[in-house]
Formats: structure tokens, sequence, C-alpha cells
């Protein structure tokens, strides 16, 4: 009996404060990278407190079991919400696209599973149906698809985690924050995924009370998680928020400054200005972005600037990302050589290693991302 009086109250919590938070990130002002993370984050929540609101509402009212149903398959949906806003965390110009409707398969794919003998029968058919729910078939593929798809995508954003290791260090400094915030957000979120296997594992393969024990257990640690985040947001509300115009990114084309006739003249957009021209013509100059090794910090020493501030001006008053500085330089070079007649004969692969590239994809990528073409399209459609 307690226990179900814990999962009752610890349920009633957590809706409460993942609907509270969710709100607070869907109307809090913040500049578009930030705007686009918060409402990711804002939909998961409300999803997740949808989901787990069965343990709210049963002992009270009976919902239509399609309405059970598909509020159960919500599942599906938090694991690629989460993996999205890690996504718009890590990149500055995220967008959400057609392409990402994608990640609605295991939802769509589940639903369809249990059209023939679930949604398109009738109300006492499905009452049938749910009597031995764990017991149909549709219902384990149900649960192995789920397990399948958080495994996915946990697996997804650890390796993503871990491709970003490098600019975590050298890009925008160990105290990055929004880095800093992923680092310590992504084993929460493992563990989040983690239980919630065990869970649906337990439903299947124990008896009624370890289930409950396992419930119970699950949502006083989601309440815990959602209690920190709310913190989070409290003690570090520049997660979520803006801290103000000055501090928002500024999207500045590589070969201009700031624009001087739209703002006053200060010793510091000067000091700005300065630091970039010196970069950009020490850049054009050495050409260091030849060596693939390339850092930030073998730059800033090369500058005699700080790695940090290095790091600040060129993601905060340029507007890019250190890598993809860089690789505009990289490109550049690529695109001049690949308009070279007399280069003609040159091979994509020389050309990669010759800008500074030591990874196929990844320059293939950078040069797309440039151009909007592939290398090989590039060079046809120029007929060189």
């Amino acid at each position: 009996m307690y226990k179900n009086i814990i999962l009752e109250k610890s349920t009633l919590l957590v809706v409460f404060i993942t609907l509270v938070l969710s709100v607070f990130l869907l109307t809090v002002k913040s500049n578009r990278h930030k705007k686009m993370s918060n409402r990711l984050m804002g939909f998961f929540l409300i999803t997740f407190s949808i989901h787990i609101s069965v343990f709210l509402y049963s002992r009270y009212l009976e919902m239509p079991l399609i309405f059970e149903q598909f509020r159960d398959q919500l599942i599906l949906l938090l694991a690629p919400l989460c993996y999205l806003y890690f996504v718009s965390v890590l990149r500055f110009n995220f967008k959400f696209e057609k392409k990402h409707l994608i990640h609605l398969t295991p939802f769509i794919l589940v639903s369809i599973i249990f059209m023939p003998r679930f949604f398109m029968v009738s109300e006492l058919e499905r009452i049938v149906f749910y009597q031995s729910f764990h017991a149909q078939l549709e219902s384990k593929t149900y649960a192995a698809i789920s397990i399948f798809s958080g495994a996915f995508y946990v697996v997804s954003m650890i390796l993503l985690d871990y491709k970003n290791r490098t600019l975590r260090s050298d890009y925008s400094h160990k105290t990055h924050l929004n880095y800093k915030w992923l680092k310590d957000f992504i084993p929460l979120v493992i563990l989040f995924f983690v239980f919630s296997f065990l869970r649906t594992i337990a439903v299947y393969v124990s008896n009624i009370d370890f289930v409950l024990t396992a419930r119970t257990t699950h949502t006083v640690l989601l309440l815990a998680f959602v209690t920190w985040l709310t913190l989070r947001s409290l003690y570090t509300p520049e997660i979520f928020k803006s801290k103000g115009i000055k501090n928002q990114l500024v999207s500045v084309p590589r070969d201009k400054i700031f624009n001087l006739k739209n703002l006053p003249v200060t010793s510091d957009v000067k000091k700005i200005n300065l630091d970039i021209t010196r970069l950009n013509s020490y850049i054009i100059k050495e050409k260091p972005f030849l060596s693939p090794d390339l850092t930030i910090k073998e730059l800033a020493r090369n500058l005699n600037i700080n790695t940090q501030d290095l790091s600040l001006l060129i993601n905060r008053h340029i507007g890019k990302h250190f890598f993809d500085f860089i690789n505009e330089y990289r490109i550049e070079m690529a695109i001049k050589i690949l308009q070279n007649p007399e280069r003609k004969s040159t091979h994509v692969l020389e050309i990669q290693y010759e800008v500074g590239f030591n990874s196929k994809s990844a320059f293939h990528r950078a040069f797309k991302k440039h151009t909007g073409k592939t290398p090989k399209q590039f060079r046809i459609e120029n007929k060189i």
C-alpha cells in the first residue's frame, strides 16, 4: 500500500515540476539558438509528464484504451527528443527540418503493429486484448522496439559526445557553458533510459510486487532528475536563457569587421576589430590551417593570445565554431585548386590532404556545407 502512495505522490511532484519547467522553457526569452533547444527540451518534458501521468490518475479516472495506448507509446518519442536537444545544443545553426521527422519512425511502426488487433477493433475486443496485454506478440514487439530505439539514441548521444570532446577542449575551452552543461546532463540521461529499460523488462519477467517496486523506484529517481534539472536552471539560467544581447553569438562574415557606423566607437570595439583583422591576416599569410592537427591552443600561442580570449573572439564576435572557421579557409583553398585548369588531373583525395583535411568524410561534409556541392560535383559543374 505504501508503495502505491509513494508512486502516486512522486508522480504528482514529477508532473507538476516538469510542466512548470516546460512552460518556462517554451516562453523564456532567448536567442534563436537557445530557443530551438528550449523548445525541444520543453516538448521532451511535456511528453515525459503525459507518459507517466497514468500513475497519478489511474486510481480515479478510467480513460479510453486508445488514449492509454497512445499515452504509453509516447515513451518512443522521449529518446529522439532528447537526442535532438543534444544536437541542437552542440550545433549553433541547428534547425528543425522535415528530415528530422524520421525520428517518428518507432512511434509510427508500433502504431501500425497495434492497428489490426487493437486500433481497428471494437472497444470490447480492446478490453479483451488488454486483459492479457503483456502476453500479446504486439506488446512484446513494442517492448523490443522501445528498448532498441532507446539504446540506439543513447549510443548516438555518447558517440556524438565523444566526437565533440576535441571541440570542447580546443574550441570553446573546458569551461564553456554549453559543453559543461552537456557533460553533466549526459550521464543522468543515460541513467534515465537505463532505468526505463530495466522497468520495461521487469514488467514482462517479474511478479506484480516487484514491478510496483521497480516503478516506484524509477519514479523517485525521475523526481530527483527533474528536481536537479530545475535547480540547474535556477543556479545557471544562462543554460536556457540568454544573458543579454552583448553575450549573444553574432554572425559576422570573416572578411568583415564590425560596422562602426552603427555602433558606438569604443576602445573595446576597436580592439575586437584589430584582433579580428590580425587573426585573418595571420591565417591568410601563414596558412596554419594546412596542418590537420591545428588546435586553437596552438593558434593562440602563435598569435600570442590567451586561448580563452581567442575562443571568445571566434565564437562570439565572428559567430563560428573554431573548426568551422578554420575549415572555411581550407575549403576556399580547395576551391581555388579545383578551379585551376592546371590542376584538373589532381585527384580530390590529394587536394583533401593538401588543404589540411585528414578525413575524407570531414572534407566532403565541410565542402558541401560551404558550397552546397561535393568536390566532384563542383569540379563537374565548373567543367574542370
